[in-house]
């Protein structure tokens, strides 16, 4: 996932108040007060201005907007700019009086009129129950982007979304606010106490550019239905004018009284989950499918494209594959959320995560890595599941409200390390063999189609130190003993968390491919636990790797049969993350590292694979570095974070487990 930002064209308004009071109500198309009393009609001036182009909006309830094509740091970008030509255009006006607290919330009209390429706003009559003649009054005024529910402004941001082009002209919900000001009645007119300082209309909302690209080399669909979960945007939610205190002349408060819609919160069955991760609420996005506009996508010979979007296979940087990432970005507008409402941590960040439903689409490829029969079959029939809540992005930067960001939406997914383990037999299934009939086995020059298929074909060998030893390492008994490795102990994070740190891979090599890689691995447990959670394979936090990748970044939950045990077996469930997830370092571990998040997951999402706490045979005859990687002829699964000792006998009889000499894809 990346991220780009451009500013998005802020309407510049001008607001000049002048009204005088009568005792003739205001006839509005808009409604009526939601207050009781005799209602005044104050006769207003209010001017604002802004450049805009001579294109008809759609609706007036909404905020009409045209798509332009600007240069912006030297680079051509689209983004949205407000389009404003209608001869009205509602807005809803709250009026606050400091002396005695009372609060109205009003509607009223604003009429349009054009000088040359100037449009301004003018707001002519004012009702309102309110005696703007006494007290100390402020008003505050929002347009477009809502319905007002009583004393609400209710917003839902149109999430059935169309690519973004050149002279597009749409509408949305996003509604634009200005600070309060003060007002003063000076004879029979309202003015703003400082005139000076003229009042703005500003964006209230945060526009997201959706891109999509695959990388896999695999051709794939993806669903036009995403979902996004935030702790930090929505599309749907009210303004409750909850005024308080703080008003004050130009206090910019419009975001302090804006709630999200509680119907769209996730459920959490741990009350500490959400003190770290704060309120999420989901926003379901739906890509609309436009016959005329060739987004950039595969189309030629592709059914059902109202429903989803094809790419080809992606051969790599150095050719120039077609159809493999869309040409135009499809615009979304969210609200921003105040997640410190519902989070006391210290630290905690913006949360945005976009999931969609994605698959292969290569006939061939029948069979998914998740179930273990698979390992009976050719590998060139295998594909990874990604069709329930496969991570497209994430982010945590802090957007800011009135600006336009590109987002990459990115398909990809490799051949992870314990998918090219055999998993035919796991647990207690698998069998001792001297190192010569393992190796034997392995490599499919001994045949045993019973206990063994497939191996005849000669598609696996015994995996090395820095190939197996990866998957399993963990420090879970010097976490939960409070030993130190390295120096370090770790360090408590939180209930239900517990101690967490960031280790590298044993001996700090890993071989990828055929390639020397290092990673390291966040862990964190509960001391007494028999569980560990980890986020692995990630981009080494200290360097030391001069092409380092996130590519194959898994959150991983270890399951043993004791917080400190020696035999048995342990489970290891591997859900994909890849390099689109972005979370800031302060909540990675707390969004991920939890039963609250993995209870979110489909069965089929995660890969399981089960080993004894034991002894596995290695291969030494395939190195790719004589002088650093280790030639160990077997390893240990254990508890243990430390280093182990080069093994290199030869005797005896331990377990052993096959290994894909290529990728699956």
């Amino acid at each position: 996932m990346s991220i780009k930002v451009f500013s998005m064209a802020i309407l510049a308004s001008l607001l000049c108040l002048s009204c005088s009071e009568t005792n003739v109500d205001y006839n509005s198309n808009t409604g009526t007060t939601s207050s009781t009393g005799a209602v005044k009609t104050y006769d207003v001036d209010i001017e604002a201005s802004t450049d805009n182009s001579d294109n008809q909006a759609q609706t007036r309830a909404n905020m009409p907007f045209k798509v332009s094509e600007e240069n912006i740091s030297g680079k051509t970008v689209l983004y949205p700019k407000l389009n404003i030509t209608q001869q009205t255009m509602p807005s809803v006006v709250v009026l606050y009086n400091k002396n005695g607290g009372k609060k109205e919330v009003v509607e009223a009209n604003w009429t349009v009129k054009k000088e040359g390429s100037v449009v301004k706003f003018h707001l002519n009559q004012l009702s309102t129950t309110s005696n703007l003649a006494n007290g100390d009054w402020y008003i505050m005024a929002f347009m477009g982007g809502g319905e007002k529910k009583g004393d609400d402004l209710e917003v839902n941001t149109e999430t059935t979304i169309n690519v973004i082009e050149k002279g597009k002209e749409f509408t949305t919900s996003c509604p634009f606010a200005t600070t309060w000001r003060r007002i003063v009645k000076q004879g029979s007119k309202l003015k703003l106490y400082n005139e000076s300082k003229k009042m703005v209309f500003k964006p209230q909302g945060v526009f997201l550019v959706l891109s999509l690209e695959s990388r896999m080399t695999l051709p794939t669909k993806i669903n036009r239905e995403l979902t996004l979960e935030s702790n930090a945007f929505c599309s749907s939610g009210s303004y409750k004018f909850n005024v308080g205190s703080n008003v004050s002349d130009d206090a910019d408060l419009a975001f302090s009284y804006w709630q999200a819609n509680s119907a769209n919160a996730i459920s959490r069955s741990s009350s500490i989950y959400k003190k770290y991760n704060a309120e999420h609420y989901t926003t379901n996005i739906k890509l609309n499918y436009e016959s005329a506009k060739d987004d950039g996508s595969l189309r030629q010979g592709q059914s059902d494209l109202g429903n989803y979007i094809y790419f080809n296979s992606y051969k790599g940087a150095s050719q120039a594959t077609p159809n493999t990432k869309t040409n135009r970005g499809f615009l979304l507008c969210l609200m921003p959320v105040d997640y410190k409402k519902t989070s006391d941590y210290g630290s905690i960040v913006n949360e945005t995560l976009l999931f969609g439903k994605v698959d292969v689409t290569d006939p061939t490829r029948t069979n998914y890595t998740y179930d273990k029969s698979v390992y009976t079959t050719n590998p060139n029939t295998w594909k990874p599941f990604m069709g329930n809540r496969y991570l497209l992005a994430s982010f945590s930067d802090d957007l800011k409200k009135g600006s336009s960001y590109g987002v990459t939406l990115r398909i990809l997914r490799p051949t992870l390390p314990i998918e090219r383990l055999w998993a035919y037999r796991q647990g207690n299934e698998l069998q001792k063999r001297t190192r010569y009939d393992a190796e034997a086995l392995a490599e499919g020059t001994k045949i045993d189609n019973t206990n063994y298929p497939s191996l005849s074909s000669k598609l696996y060998r015994l995996p090395k130190y820095t190939e197996l030893t990866p998957v399993f390492n963990n420090p879970k008994l010097q976490f939960d003993k409070d030993e130190t490795i390295g120096g370090k102990k770790a360090f408590f994070i939180g209930n239900e968390y517990g101690v967490c740190d960031t280790k590298d891979s044993h001996r700090n090599f890993v071989d990828l491919n055929g390639v020397q890689r290092k990673f390291s691995n966040w862990y964190c447990t509960e001391r007494g636990s028999n569980v560990m959670y980890a986020i692995m394979y990630m981009k080494p936090v200290n360097g030391g790797d001069p092409n380092p990748t996130n590519n194959y970044k898994v959150a991983v939950r270890m399951t043993f049969p004791s917080s400190q045990a020696t035999s048995g077996i342990a489970k290891i469930e591997t859900y994909y993350l890849g390099s689109n997830y972005n979370l800031s370092f302060a909540v990675a571990g707390y969004y991920i590292c939890h039963k609250d998040f993995w209870a979110k997951l489909n069965p089929k999402d995660i890969i399981v694979r089960t080993f004894l706490l034991d002894e596995y045979w290695l291969n030494n005859k395939d190195i790719i570095d004589r002088t650093y990687e280790p030639k160990a002829t077997y390893t240990k699964f254990s508890l243990s974070g430390l280093g182990q000792e080069l093994y290199t006998a030869t005797f005896g009889r331990d377990y052993f487990i096959p290994w894909l000499r290529k990728p699956a894809w």
